[in-house]
């Protein structure tokens, strides 16, 4: 039984995948984000990124998750009206061959000499996924040979001006940039290679970066301001989910909600994803500063998780998340605050008063006192 088992995994097996739920699963070239959404991204499906104010970080995952393509051998579909999409693969990080490991802390009872009550409690998983070794890890400060890109199957979408200037109405559309990514879009999807029962099968990664930006707004097919905008990628997204669904496609969206005028907009079209983080950058605020933070970058929350395939969706370990970024790695995780950074006078004022300056044991001071 399990001869039958190992061969048939080998002849549906793809590279840069695994099965779960008899569904394959790609990564996002992150292996902490793929072990908070429950393994990875599911194939024909959405995977969204509610972006910072300033984009920056949402620019780094999509990063990653582009290189993670080019390194398994994925077929890349990348749409951007804001930039070029040649730019952002020029820009791609290299993949760690050597990544320093990380020091595990040591089993045993461990003398804990901040209060003798959390003795008691068990080592806390911080960093997700370090101990996986599904996807890789890439290094920003190097980028990927251009001849290994170059050897890649990418097909490149710019959406600017003349794509959508002077045209025709499209049914459903105000804005013909939508009508046209979609296009192209189905008609990359649809190719044998791409399908569930093809013999030779092979991923698509779609990315779409910053989906709704001002862009977008920029005008519709009369060449009217289009302030309406929300109704459009309301019927994209639900448009996009029905064209992957049952292939082997994967869509990575950015979207900046924070530019949003509407506050409904960005609640209704997760019902349309799959897969939503959010990326709070602490770049900016007041948290930049506080020492409280002085460990991450951000907070991460996770916004959608869904059930293909199954009952129940995945639950994370903890709904409480940091991110901070290094030169080789992304890593998130669980939120750890420091106990107390600094005594203030009011804390000096309480323990003084608490303790008295004599006993009939003999004379002692604060100081004197050690836990």
């Amino acid at each position: 039984m399990s001869s039958f088992h190992k061969k048939l995994d080998s002849q549906y097996s793809i590279r840069g995948t695994k099965l779960k739920n008899n569904l394959p699963f790609i990564s996002s070239g992150i292996p902490s984000l793929d072990h908070i959404i429950g393994g990875g991204l599911p194939t024909g499906a959405i995977f969204a990124v509610e972006e910072d104010v300033l984009g920056s970080y949402s620019r780094v995952l999509t990063k990653y998750y582009l290189a993670e393509g080019v390194t398994s051998e994925h077929a890349l579909f990348i749409a951007s009206a804001d930039e070029d999409p040649k730019i952002i693969v020029n820009e791609l990080p290299q993949p760690c061959v050597d990544l320093p490991k990380e020091v595990a802390p040591k089993e045993g009872n461990i003398e804990m000499k901040i209060a003798w009550r959390y003795e008691g409690l068990g080592q806390v998983e911080s960093s997700f996924g370090s101990n996986s070794s599904f996807g890789h890890n890439f290094d920003l400060s190097k980028h990927m040979d251009k001849e290994t890109v170059q050897n890649r199957n990418i097909t490149y979408c710019f959406l600017n001006e003349d794509e959508y200037g002077n045209k025709d109405k499209v049914k459903g559309f105000k804005n013909y940039m939508f009508f046209k990514l979609l296009t192209d879009i189905k008609e990359l999807v649809s190719k044998e290679e791409f399908q569930t029962s093809s013999k030779n099968k092979n991923i698509l990664r779609i990315s779409i970066q910053s989906l709704g930006s001002p862009i977008w707004l920029a005008a519709d097919c009369d060449g009217e301001v289009n302030n309406d905008y929300g109704q459009d990628l309301i019927k994209f997204l639900y448009t996009l989910r029905v064209i992957l669904r049952d292939t082997l496609a994967v869509a990575y969206i950015t979207i900046p909600s924070h530019l949003f005028d509407d506050e409904h907009l960005m609640p209704r079209l997760l019902y349309s994803i799959d897969n939503a983080v959010r990326i709070e950058s602490f770049a900016g605020s007041s948290r930049e500063t506080n020492p409280v933070y002085s460990d991450y970058h951000g907070l991460f929350h996770v916004t959608k998780l869904s059930a293909i395939y199954s009952l129940v969706p995945y639950v994370p370990p903890s709904l409480d998340l940091a991110f901070k970024l290094r030169r080789k790695k992304f890593v998130i995780e669980k939120l750890h605050l420091p106990p107390e950074l600094q005594e203030s006078s009011e804390r000096e004022q309480d323990d003084i008063t608490a303790v008295p300056k004599a006993v009939s044991c003999g004379g002692f001071k604060k100081k004197d006192i050690d836990f």
